[in-house]
Parts: structure tokens; sequence; C-alpha cells
């Protein structure tokens, strides 16, 4: 069955070409971060999808949950042969899909909705391992809504100046269309130390958002300071992971003893680099590879035989695997 990642109202013979290490400014939104970006690693890996502005007559039709009402007006006709396979991203459900992708695991279900992680910073470039335990310049990558306010105020760059601390504010304001991409340096990590992530308490729709800030700082060598969010803490598996804070107070606090304690410094990196395994890009397109030639093509079929109510959960895929054949989709096709 064909995959088509859908992007309307796009130029898609112009965003085929893109390199997401290359142009990483161009995938910020959240339709080209999930589906541009998603169709850009499995094209490259030899996976068969194509990229159209245009629903097919049929296949499988991977869109973001931005654009739900302008798939349904297209749809108005009928659903014809498609399965449509919704990226949930920051937004409401999807309900005219047929399964959606959810950035975090509290939000599925292993039967509709499933978990696959947004994509790794593209082009990230690690900290320089020679800067040791320096604690000297901390960081927050993001948009500016995501950060609790007090983090942009004169007495928190007060606090950390007296401590030899630089405060580097990656960061611009949320653009719907169009971005300021050129203002950013978001895959920079060389000379970071930590980074800092603690959303405002009133931050919309805060329990489905990704933990991309937390993977990143994994795979960047560095140790974070994250906000109590659902996305981080379903993936804790230990102290080292990140240091929660709550608030400025506790942020203060906890950055003063990672300065006092380079020991503890020195094992957060390291059990980074452990659990940086699970988010590589690799990581993350085996999942979609997964997800789109195995674990769907097994559902439609217990769908088409009757017994989709039965199925279970996403822990069995690799039981089913070793008991069935999947049938093989035809080769990429670029058009």
């Amino acid at each position: 069955m064909q995959v088509t990642f859908y992007l309307g109202d796009e130029d898609v013979e112009a965003l085929r070409s893109l390199d997401p290490d290359r142009d990483w400014r161009e995938l910020q939104r959240g339709e080209r971060a999930w589906v541009l970006q998603t169709y850009l690693h499995l094209a490259r890996a030899g996976f068969p999808a194509r990229l159209a502005s245009r629903l097919p007559d049929a296949g499988v039709v991977v869109f973001h949950a931005k654009e739900r009402q302008a798939v349904a007006r297209r749809l108005r006709g009928g659903r014809r042969g498609l399965v449509l396979v919704a990226i949930r991203g920051d937004v409401k459900a999807a309900r005219i899909a047929d399964f959606e992708v959810v950035q975090n695991g509290s939000t599925a279900d292993g039967r509709r909705q499933f978990f696959v992680p947004l994509w790794p910073q593209p082009g990230l470039m690690p900290r320089d391992a020679g800067r040791g335990t320096t604690l000297a310049r901390v960081a927050y990558k993001g948009f500016h809504l995501n950060l609790h306010p007090y983090f942009r105020s004169p007495d928190w760059r007060r606090f950390l100046a007296a401590r030899g601390i630089e405060w580097i504010v990656d960061s611009v304001p949320f653009e719907e269309r169009g971005t300021q991409g050129e203002l950013l340096d978001w895959p920079d990590f060389r000379a970071v130390d930590a980074v800092l992530a603690v959303r405002p308490a009133a931050c919309p729709r805060r329990d489905g958002k990704p933990a991309t800030k937390l993977y990143n700082a994994w795979l960047a060598g560095v140790p974070a300071l994250l906000s109590p969010d659902v996305a981080f803490r379903e993936l804790r598996r230990s102290p080292l992971d990140f240091l929660e804070v709550t608030g400025p107070e506790a942020a203060k606090a906890t950055l003063c003893r990672l300065q006092k304690d380079p020991e503890l410094y020195r094992r957060m990196v390291a059990n980074g680099r452990v659990r940086a395994a699970e988010f590589t890009t690799g990581a993350v397109l085996a999942r979609w590879t997964e997800l789109l030639g195995e674990v769907l093509p097994w559902r439609l079929a217990a769908r088409a035989r009757g017994t989709y109510g039965s199925l279970p959960r996403e822990s069995s895929w690799r039981a089913w695997r070793r008991r069935f054949t999947v049938a093989r989709m035809p080769p990429a096709s670029t058009t």
C-alpha cells in the first residue's frame, strides 16, 4: 500500500530536495517538523513514500492534525481507498483519522494512537568534551512562549552573572506562517554547558508536548534542568536523566548544586550518552518504518478480517512478526 505524506498548500517539488541537517531552519513549524522531516528521512533510507500537496486516490496518507479540516473538506466526495494517519503534534485529536501518531506515551494506546518520538534536533553539534565539567554557559533553546517569563528577567541574569554563568536565550516568538530561523542556532551545543527549559504554568497543551529538549540534551552531552512535564517524567528512569525544577527558586538551587558538584555533572553526561541511543535519528527512523511497514498493515488486515477489536497492544508487535509475514511495499517513489 502506497504511503503519501500530505502537505497542503506547499511547493512539494522544492521541498523534496531539502536536507534536514543542512536545512533545519525550514523544519520549525509543526507540519514541516513532523510531516516533511519524516518524509525526508524515510525517502533517504529508501522507504517507499511520496510527498504530495494533493490527496491520492488510495493508500496511506500521513498528515498533520493542523490540516484535519482541509483534509476533511477534500474528502467530502468520499474516503475512497484511503487510510488516514494523523500526526497530532500540539493540537487536538483528528477524529477523521483512522490512526494517530502522538508525541508522548501518555496519550498512546497502542491500538489507534501510537507514540513515535519527534525527530531530534537536525544537524545537532554536541558539546566540546574539552570543556570538562565547566558550568559557564547555560542555554534555553526553543520558542518564547515555552519559557517561564522569570528566565527572561534581569534578576535571573544577575543571579547567573554573580556565579560566573552566561545565560544564552536561543529563542524567538513562534510564528504560524514563516519563521525567524535566521536568528536561531538550535543545533549548536558546542559551547553550552547545560540547558534549562522551564515552562510557564499556563503553557497551552502542556501535557501533549514532546520530550525533545530532554533527549536533545542527552545527544548533546549536557545536563538538563527541566520543569515537571509529563513528557519528561515518562522517560525518567534515573535521577541522572535530568534535574527537575518547579520554578525560579528551585532552578537557582539546582544550578548551584550542579556547579558545586563536578562528579554529578560527569555522571549526568555519561548517563545521557546511554539514554541518547533511544532517540537518535536512526532509532526514530526504525520506529517509523516499523509503524508504516508492519504495524499498520497488520492492523488493517485484522480489521478486514473482523478481528480488529481483539488485537493486542503495541507490546505484541514482535510476537506477531514471528508468526506472520507482512507483504513489503513497492520500490521508493520520488513523485
